[in-house]
Formats: structure tokens, sequence, C-alpha cells
């Protein structure tokens, strides 16, 4: 396994995290151990010091002077051993033999000491340190009789203590290993659940470079990467979607140019051959197709032109009943020729910004299609009104129509439905892709959708000048 793979980075941080929040932590309850406990010890300390004094207050009571601690050294060591005893039954209780006693608090009262009211040493020992004592008074009668010395800064180093202190420590350094074993059996889990969507993404990533546009990432998650993953997915549909449609373009439009060409070819070689002679009605023929294909590469190139942005526009104030009674005159012929009947309702006060030709161009695509996927003696309505500054275009004609799930379809480029309206009426299948650019540089907005008269209903809707 790669160091420098994300799973291992994300592991390394976590544990690198937690790692440190443990140790942190067991720094600080380390130090408030330490300090609590110190505290504690010298709370202790100054209360076992008031006994002391109390014991020492009570024997000058009793006896008036501190020459028995001069002659016998035990009894001073008695004293203070009798401060911090157990007492049962108002009886003193050492805790075990006097010389176990000695050993075991020998170091806490190591430099306590008994001075004179001239601060001259009684009991105890003297101490090589200077300024590190502090002197409490002894008085009786409201006279000084005495001085207890105690270390300034006692610290507390009985067996006990640095028993409990080492028990302390252990249970730390077994926290902390616990810890650290918790941290490795979670960070590596927790850096596969969270790099497992990264590596499926990179994988199939690599799969989408190679055009393998099918690949999906199956995922369950909704955080962040779950919605990387569906978007993934999305992306992955639309290239396959595109691939498909520019596979289905590619082949259409060879289709397309391929059978005016081989009229065009067959013609010429008739010719060539002394099949056919030369005469005006095959020669209408064959610039009906070369109209044909000029119109078919016409088209072509203003969709390439839409995409591209470079799609001309001349905007100006237009009545929009002129562009259409122009297209409508141009088709007089065809309607006849189809003998469809056509009823119209223009409204001839609807003002709107646009460009003369491609509203032409509009509406010769929208007559046409519907003359030509119309049945003879079929029936073709025309309707433009105005509602709320919107002017609202619609021509729909009657049978045949296409099925509810494809009319969102009719304005993909190519696209035919493989039923009565199919190849076999002609067209290159172009004209409603061209309608809907034009549209939408308008700022308009068209639909589909079933007709009342058994075909096709297209709706079309373009903002009009206020005035």
């Amino acid at each position: 396994m790669r160091l420098n793979s994300i799973r291992i980075k994300v592991f390394l941080l976590l544990f690198g995290i937690t790692l440190s929040m443990v140790l942190l932590l067991v720094f600080a309850v380390s130090q408030g151990f330490n300090r609590g406990f110190n505290q504690y010890k010298q709370s202790l300390h100054a209360e076992i010091n008031g006994q002391i004094m109390n014991q020492l207050e009570a024997y000058y009571r009793q006896h008036g002077n501190w020459q028995e601690f001069v002659d016998n050294r035990v009894a001073w060591w008695r004293l203070l051993v009798e401060s911090i005893a157990e007492r049962e039954d108002g009886q003193t209780q050492l805790f075990n033999s006097e010389r176990q006693d000695r050993h075991r608090w020998g170091k806490m009262f190591k430099y306590h000491a008994l001075l004179n009211a001239n601060k001259q040493l009684i009991a105890g020992r003297s101490s090589p340190y200077k300024n590190q004592f502090q002197l409490q008074t002894i008085t009786y009668k409201s006279q000084t009789v005495g001085y207890l010395r105690v270390p300034q800064n006692q610290v507390i180093s009985v067996y006990q203590d640095k028993k409990f202190n080492h028990y302390m420590q252990q249970w730390l350094f077994i926290l902390v290993a616990l810890a650290l074993l918790l941290t490795l059996l979670l960070s590596w889990p927790i850096a596969v659940y969270f790099t497992r969507p990264i590596r499926a993404l990179n994988e199939a990533t690599e799969q989408l470079t190679r055009g393998d546009y099918e690949v999906q990432i199956k995922t369950k998650r909704r955080d962040e990467l779950g919605l990387l993953a569906k978007n993934f997915n999305q992306l992955s549909q639309t290239l396959q979607a595109n691939t498909h449609s520019m596979n289905n373009l590619f082949t259409d439009i060879s289709h397309e140019l391929l059978t005016p060409v081989a009229v065009l070819r067959a013609q010429i070689e008739a010719w060539q051959d002394g099949i056919q002679s030369m005469d005006t009605k095959s020669l209408n023929s064959l610039h009906q197709q070369v109209m044909d294909l000029s119109a078919l590469i016409q088209d072509i190139q203003d969709l390439a032109d839409a995409d591209a942005g470079s799609l001309q526009y001349r905007m100006e104030s237009i009545n929009l009943k002129v562009p259409l009674e122009q297209a409508l005159q141009s088709f007089s012929q065809q309607l006849k020729d189809k003998n469809l009947t056509i009823e119209q309702q223009i409204d001839n006060t609807i003002w709107i910004k646009g460009d003369d030709h491609r509203l032409r161009q509009l509406f010769n695509n929208l007559i046409h299609n519907a003359i030509r996927y119309t049945d003879v003696g079929g029936e073709i309505k025309i309707q433009l009104s105005k509602v709320d500054e919107v002017a609202i275009f619609t021509i729909e004609d009657s049978a045949p129509g296409v099925a509810d799930e494809h009319h969102e379809q009719l304005f993909d480029r190519l696209f035919r439905v493989e039923i009565s309206r199919s190849k076999k009426q002609g067209g290159s299948g172009l004209g409603l892709a061209i309608v809907k650019n034009i549209v939408t540089a308008h700022g308009g907005q068209i639909t589909s959708a079933a007709s009342s008269l058994g075909g096709v209903k297209i709706t079309m809707t373009l903002a009009t000048l206020n005035n």
C-alpha cells in the first residue's frame, strides 16, 4: 500500500489527532492530580502541625518548661508521633512498634524542631538550610514560651503517599496504552469508511476516461461523499446519453447527406451512360435534391453557430403578425397540394423585440413541419394572441400524433418518432431544434403537447413590448 494514499493519510491524521488529544488529556489529568494531591498533603500537614502545637501548649501548661525534651530525645519523638496517632477509648494507639513508626514518619518530621523563647534549639535536629523554615509561636498566658519550627514547603513522602502515587501512575500508563490501542483499532476502519467512496470514484473516473460511460458508483451514503457519487453517476449518464446522441447524430446526418448525393450521382451516371436524356424534368429533380442538401447543410450550420454563440441576431421592434403572414403566404401552394384546411386567429397588435429573419425562419419551420406531418385532407390551426404582456403562438395539426413520452424529445436534434410521423415524410429532423434555439435567443419558451385535432400542438411564448 502506498504511503501517499489518501487512506494512509486519513489514518495517520486520525491517529495523530487522537494521540495528541490522549497525551494532552493524560498530561492535564496528571498535572491536575499532582496539584490537587499536593494541596491535599499541604492541608494535611498544616493540620498535623496544628495538632503538634496543641500538644506542645498542653505539655507546657502541665509542666511549665521544656526540660524533659532536653533530657530525653525520645520524648520529643513520642510527642510528634502522638499528634498523628489514632486514638481509641481515649488512649493513644501507635500504628505499630515505636521503631516502625520512627522509620515511617522519620522523613515527615525530619526538620521539625522545638525552640525556646530565645529561638535556641531544644529538641530536633539543626538544619543546614536557611530561610526555608517558618516558626509557629507557642504562647502561655499571653507570653511566648517557645517556637515550633516547620519547613515552609512541606512534602509528605511517607510510604503510603509514594505507593498511592505509583498506583496512579500505573493507571495513567494503562489508560494511555488502552487509548492508543483503541485509536489504532478505530482509526483504520474510520479511514477506510471515509476513503472507500473516494477510491471507488477514482476507479470509476479511470473507467470513464477510457470511454466506459456505463460505469456507476453504488452507494447508500447521504453525506457529501454520497452526493459526490450521485453527481458522478449523473455525469456518467449524461456523457453516455451525449455519446449516444452524437453517434445517432453522425449516423442520421450521414444518411441525410447520402440520400441526395446518391440521387445526384445516379442521375448524373444515367446521363453519362446514355440511359436517360437530360430534360427539364430531370434537371428540376436534381435542383430539388441540391436545394434539400443545401437546406440540410444550412440547418447544421445554424445549430453549430447557435452552440458556439456566433449565431447573429439583429433585434428590433417587430409586429409579430408580419413574419407569420409572410411564412403562411410562402406555403399556400403546399397547403393546396395536400388539401389541408387552415384556421387562423391572428392578433395584429402584438409587438416584440426580435430578429425578423430568424422569426420568419422559426415560423417557416413550424408551418412546414405541420404540413409535412399532417395527413392529406387534414386540418391546421394557428393562433396568435396576447395575455398579460405575453405573446402566445400556437400551431396544432390533425393526425397523426405522437406518444406523450415523446413530446419533450421533439426539440432534440434529429429526433424522429418511428411511427407514421417518420422518415418517410422526409426532412432532416433539425427544424424543431433550430426553432427552440431561436425561441431561447428571444427569451421565450416553447413546448409540445397533444392536440385536440389528433396531432401535435406547439405552444410558444414571447415577451411583448409595453407600447
